[in-house]
């Protein structure tokens, strides 16, 4: 996982990234219609307010779309104008949303940030961020009574500033707010930041930055392949690559002295002593393995398969269904079923008599022969062919 060094700069340098825009269109939520937000302002779209925004004016997706931007624009340039000392990205994007909702950057935020006095009277240095991060939970009264749904935002925009993710540790049942019979949040019985930040850095459900990564050129990402490491022979304190070239024919015998490493037991005998020495033998290559044979491809695994297979193929080899067993005795049965099917039709009309018992019994034989027939014709045109 890549690791990136948040770095500050001028606001003027710095412009609204996706994540402000996301946690402003999640917490202002949509309307397309206009309406009264809680303390009775007129609202319409994301959030919007002013002229544009009537009670009971529609709009379209497309116009909601339009004003968001322009809100989300107007709102960063009154950061850029009320903050003087540098921003990470993420410190820019909450002040960003933050002065979207309450349509300016609070006294004490500003004071921590730039330099100055508090509401409280406490004087801060320039690049306070710490201790305009704890500011951020002060902000979310409405009407002068502290609401969950700003709580919660501000807990949000506390982790945006830090860069961190918000969406699981702000969630809408995660979050408490508890507030005092003097309009106070107690600390107690509410969420408090710290909890927050804490469950937020554990949070590990945002994807890995990659951009690092993709910057990169293609033949960086391709492992290389790695060279297989080359084995060495140790012989005589001289070390010597495995792969030699090809052996040599074995050279003829000489009568000079042959030198070779000591050997336990007794000397061997040398030229001079009257015995050739023996040709020094080279040892023979190992045959290469033997391939296995090829699988036998599935449908070829037993007989039976083999036997319709080439049934398969001769009934398509064949010229017509006329010239088959099974077509004639298929005939015989239709015919002597017609026939009975005559005969009984003949003798629901007209009366029984010995030539319609007699064409009765002839039309049950025909089906008898007939299904013999198409039995012995089944027979034969499913036998395996040798």
């Amino acid at each position: 996982m890549a690791i990136e060094i948040l770095r500050r700069r001028p606001p003027s340098e710095l412009y609204p990234s996706r994540a402000a825009v996301d946690l402003i269109r999640h917490f202002e939520g949509l309307s397309l219609t206009g309406y009264l937000d809680p303390i009775g302002i007129p609202t319409i779209g994301y959030g919007r307010t002013g002229p544009v925004a009537v009670v009971g004016k529609r709009i379209t997706l497309a116009e909601a779309d339009a004003l968001l931007d322009e809100d989300v624009a107007s709102h960063a340039q009154i950061v850029r104008d009320q903050i003087t000392v540098p921003l990470t990205q993420g410190e820019f994007d909450a002040l960003t949303s933050l002065a979207f909702n309450l349509g300016y950057v609070p006294k004490s935020l500003k004071a921590c940030l730039n330099g100055g006095v508090t509401d409280a009277g406490k004087v801060m240095t320039p690049g306070s961020y710490g201790s305009a991060l704890l500011q951020f939970p002060r902000n979310c009264r409405a009407g002068g009574k502290p609401l969950k749904g700003l709580y919660r935002r501000r807990l949000a925009e506390a982790c945006l500033f830090c860069d961190l993710p918000w969406e699981n540790a702000c969630s809408i049942s995660v979050i408490k707010l508890q507030v005092t019979e003097g309009g106070q949040i107690d600390p107690n019985e509410s969420t408090s930041l710290e909890d927050t930040l804490m469950r937020a850095r554990l949070d590990t459900s945002r994807p890995p930055d990659t951009s690092s990564t993709i910057k990169k050129p293609w033949s960086e990402l391709i492992a290389k392949k790695a060279e297989p490491p080359t084995s060495v022979i140790e012989a005589e304190g001289e070390a010597e690559p495995a792969e030699k070239e090809a052996p040599q024919p074995n050279p003829p015998l000489v009568s000079a002295p042959i030198e070779k490493p000591a050997l336990r037991g007794p000397a061997p005998a040398t030229a001079e002593e009257g015995v050739k020495s023996p040709p020094p033998t080279t040892p023979k290559p190992a045959p290469p393995p033997k391939l296995p044979d090829p699988p036998v491809p599935i449908g070829q695994q037993t007989g039976a398969v083999d036997a319709a297979r080439k049934s398969e193929e001769w009934s398509a080899s064949a010229k017509s269904m006329i010239y088959s067993r099974r077509f004639w005795g298929l005939l015989l049965v239709v015919a002597g079923r017609v026939w009975m099917l005559k005969t009984g039709s003949n003798a629901v009309l007209g009366a029984v008599s010995d030539p319609l018992v007699m064409e009765m019994f002839s039309g049950f034989m025909v089906m008898v022969i007939g299904e013999a027939v198409q039995h012995w014709g089944e027979r034969k045109a499913t036998r395996p062919l040798k």
